[in-house]
């Protein structure tokens, strides 16, 4: 995505100025806009609810007093100009609005900004922040909704924004850059399962064994490496369970967004001394259809996800967890506190990688989220199911597909015997291609399921 535009040197704390890989509108404002621009923007009362009406009286008002004829058009950019500042967020606006961008970047004062674009990687700005005081103020305004804010007692800051976006951002002692800000942002429209296939994440003869396994009442974690695309393959993994159940999510940080209208989050909070763990707990009080426990990262979290696997409550238990593969997952789970006998209450592990993919023809190398495993839990170990062919750049079923304790489980469920259960699979296979441009996904599955 390109801008065309010259180039601003904004008074209040950033520059967009000269050509990039990733451009930002930008406003050509003159000396003199400029100095109007910082005025209106130091008289703006944030408590007036119509922020324009509101500049446009300040501008009118400024001008007045000091004998300043204005014309309608440069008129017209400092207002645009000042709502950016004032209301919204400079420079991230453009940024935040571009469902193509996945993250968001200040590294530091003077630095460009930089965005991950989900075909192109990421791409350096022609925006930079010249200000601290401008970063912290975003930061802040950005979190004020929440509650929360930068400051030197509170030099860290993690939040989930009204529309979903996940901030991190620091200022001194912890950064040496002035102030570091990184946005990771999710589409407004969630991936679907077709999405997946569509771009190679999870192929659709894995996606209908999902269906059948997850359906089927099973658990399952999604590992994976940073960035990798957990979160999103798990969202979209729910439109597999009937939309008539009661999930109830755990998390430290609320960033799970399923279908389902009987779904309650719960949310830990470190400053009242409320952990995941003790959220599970209460789980046990509130009868779920399924238990989502959120990202596993410690020895708390890691007892939250076993207590609600081991509880025996729910239809499944389900999880992210930072791992680079099944056999990785499993001994990193002991490292944590897990017992080996504990291990056998999960059911299958998905494994997500960031994997770079070479084009011969382009001579251009991107990165690609790839699941590289889908492995059985059995006996502590885990035994692929499916597993990633580098050579074809696909996931592939292998020979220890079927005729375990699982499918004997899933046959017991579905009243099926092996071959019955994997025709089933390869009906769902075959409309899962159908419901590709399904204007509500979830729903047409729950229609397949219950007509």
């Amino acid at each position: 995505m390109k801008h065309s535009g010259g180039e601003t040197l904004d008074a209040l704390g950033w520059r967009a100025s000269g050509r990039a890989d990733y451009e930002v509108p930008a406003l050509e404002l003159n000396e003199a806009e400029q100095t109007l621009l910082s005025a209106l923007v130091d008289a703006y009362d944030e408590a007036k609810e119509d922020a324009a009406a509101e500049l446009k009286r300040l501008l009118k008002k400024h001008c007045a007093e000091r004998n300043i004829l204005l014309g309608r058009e440069s008129a017209e950019r400092v207002l645009r100009a000042a709502l950016a500042n004032a209301v919204g967020f400079g420079p991230f606006d453009a940024l935040l609005a571009d469902d193509d961008l996945e993250e968001i970047a200040f590294t530091g004062v003077g630095q460009p900004i930089r965005v991950y674009h989900r075909t192109r990687g990421w791409l350096e700005t022609n925006c930079a922040v010249t200000a601290k005081d401008f970063a912290v103020n975003t930061a802040n305004k950005m979190a004020r909704p929440l509650g929360r804010r930068l400051t030197a007692q509170n030099p860290r800051l993690n939040a989930v924004l009204p529309n979903g976006s996940r901030l991190h951002a620091s200022i001194a002692p912890l950064t040496t850059n002035g102030a570091e800000l990184t946005l990771r942002k999710f589409k407004e429209k969630p991936f679907t399962v077709p999405d997946l296939a569509a771009n190679g994440t999870l192929p659709l003869d894995a996606a209908a064994f999902l269906w059948l396994a997850l359906y089927g009442d099973t658990s399952l974690v999604i590992a994976g490496s940073t960035g990798s695309g957990k979160t999103t393959t798990l969202n979209a993994l729910f439109s597999f369970i009937p939309l008539n159940e009661r999930i109830i999510i755990t998390e430290e940080t609320p960033e799970i967004s399923i279908p389902h209208k009987h779904c309650v989050r719960l949310v830990a909070n470190a400053e009242l001394g409320i952990t995941l763990k003790e959220l599970v707990k209460d789980t046990l009080r509130m009868r779920p259809d399924r238990v989502i426990i959120g990202e596993v990262r410690d020895e708390g979290e890691t007892a939250a996800l076993f207590d609600s696997l081991l509880a025996g409550q729910a239809r499944g238990s389900y999880a992210t967890f930072h791992a680079a593969s099944g056999g990785e997952a499993l001994a990193r789970f002991e490292a944590l506190g897990a017992r080996p006998a504990d291990l056998k209450a999960l059911d299958l592990l998905l494994v997500q990688q960031r994997v770079l993919v070479y084009d011969a023809k382009t001579r251009r190398q991107r990165e690609s989220r790839r699941v590289t495993e889908l492995d059985l839990v059995q006996d502590g170990e885990a035994v692929p199911l499916f597993a990633y062919d580098a050579a074809k750049g696909a996931l592939a079923k292998t020979r220890r597909y079927g005729g375990n304790a699982l499918f004997e489980r899933l046959e017991a469920n579905y009243g099926m015997n092996a071959s019955a259960l994997q025709k089933e699979a390869e009906k769902r296979c075959s409309h899962l291609q159908k419901l590709g441009g399904a204007p509500n996904f979830a729903e047409a599955v729950n229609a397949y399921l219950f007509g």
